[in-house]
This record gives C-alpha cells, sequence and structure tokens, in this order.
C-alpha cells in the first residue's frame, strides 16, 4: 500500500512540474524545496538538480529548457526525447577471430618511433622465462629456457647496456644440436657460449664481438673450428641485464618473431617492463630501424583489464566500468587486422588505439566489470560494433559523418542530459569559454587553407543534438573558409563540437565561445555512462543501447 501512494504522490509531483514549467515557458524555476520522485521525495535548491521518474521506467531530467513529458525528456522547441532502452539479455551470439591480443607497446610505425634500444624484463611474480615463437594462429612454441629473472633483449646491432657492449658478431660452431638442452650443455663447455636456434636448428654459438675482424681474431687465437656469424636484420639476442653475457640468440628472419613467456609455476606469471607491470608475454623484433619493436601478448580479458582502468577511473560505478569494458572489447573486434598488423601488432597501447598500461592501475571493481562482462560485444545487425567512445559531449552526441566519414547506423547522434548531473568539479570540461580575436582565428585557420584577414564573421551550422558540424569564418572583404567534420573544433583547438560562438556585444573584434565536452562526441560519452549509472541506476546494457543506437548486446563465441 506504501507503495501504491508512493506512486501516486509522485505523478501529481511530476504533474506539478510539467504544469510549472511549461507555464514559465521552459525557464528552470528556483524553489526552496521541489517534491521529485528520488530517494527522498524532494530535494533542495534549482530545480535544474531535480529528475523524475515516470511509471514505465523512463528517467526525466529537470531544468534549463527541458520539460518532463510521458515519453521521457522532450527539449522545449523540440520535437526530441530521451527514452531509456531495455536493460536485458537479448540472448544474441557473434562470432568472434581470436582471444589473443598483440598490443604495440615501444613500436616504429611511419611518422611515430618509440622503437626501444633494448628492452629489459624482471619477474614479479615468476621464476624464469621460456624462449620461443608465435604461429599464425598464435600458438606459442617453446624452443628453449633459463631460470634467469632478469632480461635484456638487444637488435642484431651493437648495443650498449649497463654492463658494456653487447657484440653482434659471433663464432658459430659448425655443429647443429637436436634441441635445446644439447645445444645448451656444448655452449657451457665454452666460458660465453651460449645456444642459438636459427631458422628450425639449434647451434652453438661463442662471444660477441663487435665486428668480423674481432671475431676471426678470437677463432683464431682460441682454436676453435668454425665460422664467424651475424645473424639477420630481425636477429634478437638475450641478455642477462647489466651485463654483456648473452644468454641466448633467436633468428628466424621474417617468418616468426622471438617471443618470451615469463614462468610462473601454478600462479598468475607478472613481469615488470619499463615500471609498469603485465600479463602475458612478450614479443621482439626490428621492423625497419636499428631499435626493437616490444608488443605484449595477452589473453584479450586481460588486455580488457588493462584498459578500462585508463580510459575511465577504476573506482566509478560498477556498471559504468562495465559499459566501458564491452565498449573497449568491441573496439578492439572490431579494429583488428587493420593498419597496424603490417607492424607486428594488433593496436597500440596509447591513444592512437586504447590507452593500456598492463596491471597496476586495475583494482577489484574494474576487474570485476570485466568479468561480469566477459565475452560481451556491442553488435549491429550480427556485426560487432566500432564503439567509438569519448570523455564528455556537453549535452549532445553526434553522428558519425558528421565528424568523421563513414555513417555508422549505430553512431547516431542523441540528446544526453545525464551529463549535466556531473558536477564541474568532477568534469572540468563540463563547461568551457574561450575569447578570440579575428586576428587570432585567421593565423589558426591559415593551415586549413583560408588566405584573409582578420576574421569579422563565423556562422556556424548546427546539427539536431546541437554541435557545430559546419562552420565558415570570413573577413571583412567576404574572403572565407568552410570547416566540416573534427575540423569544427579541431582548427581553433576546442575541446569538443558542442558549441556556440558570437561576437562580443563590446568588442566586433573578440569571439566569445562557450560550450561542453571534451572529445570527439561520436558513441558513448563516460561522463554519461558513469551519471547513468550513479545518479539514474542504469545497467551496462542501458547505458550502452541509449549511446549506440539499436544495437544488442552478444555473447562472442569462437569462429
Amino acid at each position: 500500500m506504501k507503495h501504491q501512494t508512493s506512486r501516486f504522490l509522485s505523478l501529481v509531483f511530476a504533474a506539478a512540474l510539467i504544469l510549472s514549467i511549461l507555464a514559465a515557458g521552459g525557464e528552470a524555476l528556483a524553489a526552496d524545496t521541489v517534491y521529485v520522485n528520488d530517494g527522498n521525495n524532494a530535494i533542495s535548491g534549482d530545480i535544474g538538480s531535480a529528475y523524475a521518474v515516470g511509471e514505465n521506467g523512463n528517467i526525466s531530467v529537470v531544468g534549463g529548457s527541458y520539460a518532463i513529458t510521458g515519453d521521457g525528456v522532450q527539449q522545449v522547441g523540440q520535437a526530441a526525447s530521451v527514452k531509456i532502452p531495455d536493460g536485458g539479455d537479448d540472448g544474441t551470439t557473434v562470432r568472434v577471430r581470436l582471444n589473443t591480443v598483440k598490443v604495440g607497446l615501444y613500436y616504429y610505425i611511419d611518422g611515430r618511433n618509440t622503437a626501444l634500444s633494448s628492452a629489459s624484463l624482471e619477474n614479479k611474480v615468476g621464476s624464469g622465462y621460456q624462449f620461443g615463437y608465435y604461429d599464425s594462429s598464435r600458438v606459442f612454441h617453446a624452443v628453449g629456457s633459463t631460470p634467469e629473472t632478469r632480461l635484456t633483449m638487444v637488435p642484431n646491432v651493437n648495443t650498449a647496456v649497463s654492463g658494456g657492449t653487447v657484440g653482434c658478431y659471433h663464432i658459430k660452431l659448425l655443429n647443429t644440436y637436436r634441441d635445446f638442452n644439447s645445444a645448451q650443455s656444448a655452449a657451457s663447455q665454452y666460458a660465453d657460449g651460449f645456444p642459438a636456434y636459427i631458422n628450425g636448428a639449434y647451434y652453438v654459438m661463442v662471444g660477441n664481438y663487435q665486428n668480423q675482424s674481432a671475431a676471426n681474431s678470437a677463432r683464431v687465437s682460441l682454436g676453435i673450428s668454425g665460422d664467424v656469424f651475424t645473424g639477420s636484420n630481425r636477429c634478437v639476442a638475450v641478455t642477462r641485464t647489466g651485463t654483456t653475457k648473452v644468454l641466448f640468440e633467436f633468428d628466424m628472419g621474417d617468418s616468426a618473431n622471438l617471443a618470451i613467456r615469463p614462468v610462473a609455476g601454478n600462479s598468475k606469471a607478472v613481469t615488470w617492463f619499463k615500471q609498469k607491470t603485465y600479463y602475458g608475454d612478450f614479443e621482439y623484433f626490428r621492423y625497419v630501424s636499428d631499435k626493437l619493436t616490444v608488443t605484449n601478448v595477452v589473453e584479450l580479458e586481460d588486455y580488457i583489464k588493462g584498459v578500462v582502468p585508463y580510459e575511465m577511473s577504476a573506482s566509478w560505478p560498477i556498471e559504468a566500468l562495465k559499459a566501458q569494458a564491452v565498449s573497449a572489447r568491441s573496439y578492439f573486434m572490431a579494429n583488428v587486422g587493420s593498419s597496424y598488423s603490417k607492424y607486428g601488432f594488433d593496436v597500440t597501447a596509447d591513444t592512437y588505439s586504447q590507452v593500456y598500461s598492463g596491471t597496476a592501475g586495475a583494482n577489484a571493481n574494474s576487474d570485476a566489470a570485466v568479468d561480469a562482462t566477459r565475452g560481451e560485444y556491442v553488435t549491429y545487425n550480427g556485426s560487432i560494433c566500432n564503439t567509438f567512445y569519448y570523455s564528455s559531449n556537453g549535452g549532445g552526441s553526434e553522428n558519425s559523418e558528421n565528424i568523421f566519414i563513414t555513417a555508422l547506423p549505430y553512431c547516431r547522434g542523441v540528446i544526453d542530459p545525464f551529463e549535466e548531473d556531473v558536477p564541474k568539479t568532477m568534469n572540468s570540461r563540463k563547461t568551457w569559454s574561450y575569447q578570440y580575436t579575428g586576428a587570432f582565428i585567421a593565423s589558426k585557420l591559415r593551415s586549413y587553407g583560408y588566405n584573409g584577414g582578420d576574421v569579422v564573421s563565423a556562422q556556424p551550422t548546427y546539427s539536431a543534438t546541437n554541435n557545430v558540424i559546419k562552420i565558415v569564418f570570413s573577413d571583412a572583404q567576404g574572403r572565407s573558409v568552410t570547416l566540416t567534420k573534427s575540423n569544427c573544433n579541431n582548427a581553433l583547438e576546442l575541446p569538443s563540437v558542442h558549441y556556440t560562438i558570437q561576437q562580443s556585444p563590446n568588442d566586433p573584434n573578440l569571439f566569445i565561445i562557450e560550450g561542453g565536452g571534451w572529445g570527439h562526441n561520436v558513441g558513448m560519452s563516460q561522463y554519461g555512462a558513469y551519471s547513468m549509472a550513479k545518479y539514474h541506476n542504469l545497467n551496462y546494457r542501458q547505458i550502452l543501447r541509449f549511446y549506440y543506437t539499436n544495437v544488442n548486446i552478444s555473447k562472442g563465441v569462437m569462429a
């Protein structure tokens, strides 16, 4: 009976709020106490912080220029309304291609080069390593091992390390060996001998020298029957960290890369690399330069656990983290095999793909979000979606073709009232403003083809969700430039496309730009997801179905 009374009062209060807002023409009303259908049935302060829940579960935000309607929230003067999607499991499945990710940690790509002269590993949880390689099906094949816990990998060039210089020339004994143990036993007869795996066969190498002449002189003086050897440009040597002692050398040319697998017995191995900790294995090879590309080869779910807390705070509500986990997993699977594959990995670990930094940022909350959504993807008509996401949109997301190039049917712009609930102390770019002179704007437009004088006019075109999708800047002589898509904010280095621009009434040479949001506005707003989870008790499926249009949340099955 109490429940029925509460519902009746809620409807009465909601109706009263509708009448008040409509009577005021949609303007926000201040009141000492405003009754709404929240936990306490009352809030204090401005009506802009209120919301109501309708009988069908729709959430209505009150304030600004929004009114409560039977369909949810309707912006005054517009037909758009906000409806909350269903949050249930739709029972769909989708085929996926793999469950292992190759992440480019340090790499060479045309125009970007973070490759390393040498790369060190240290067991955090574990007691040694296996040497091997991955085949085309991403199956690991072991070809050797070491009990050493600290390794440094160097390319096949003379490389300075903390203990001296590791030379790339060796003396190769004439025999081949049936397996790693046999080669290692033979190598142990020499103070600086070590086993090598070259094009599918085991050899023994002795010493490391910086040129062919030095290696040949050593061969003669030591009386060794063998040849002077240096590997291909894909050859990688494994050394004991802090020394020039070579433990192993691997060279399969272009057919395979050296993979290092940490060994941890019954526990899960964790490895230190560049002051960060990682699950999984590592690959090393030279692409074109004399430096090493380093990739982390990790299970898909562990990769997602290394993305979620760096793209969204691990302390956020778990339903928002679940939405981030499914978005990150979908984004990866939609993009695997794209332009990065020729460089030896699937995705980068930076903002060019998704930020990934191993295990350190994760906690029980973020890991639980990944585990709870294990193997789930956002799909549209049976295909995995390219689930773009960003920090915040200022009040409206955008159609993909208005920012990028392709019109994605599941990336349709929506009016987004949810970010409004997040305080500016948390989302510093909830609102922002800039003041630019016409001369400054003209200087920024030069690289976009503008050859006019000081800008005196700015004419924006807005989308249905109030984002700038085209803007024309002109000077006093009528010379102009038209910007579209992401250039609408990139040209003036604005945080998003959600803004207004107008000339100052006191100074016509000054333009005032006011807006909100941070990012490209296509797909899911992370602060919107936070609000939907924290303030409106919505689950991750509802969040995803709100930001991605007409999608399913599907369980992946291996093809």
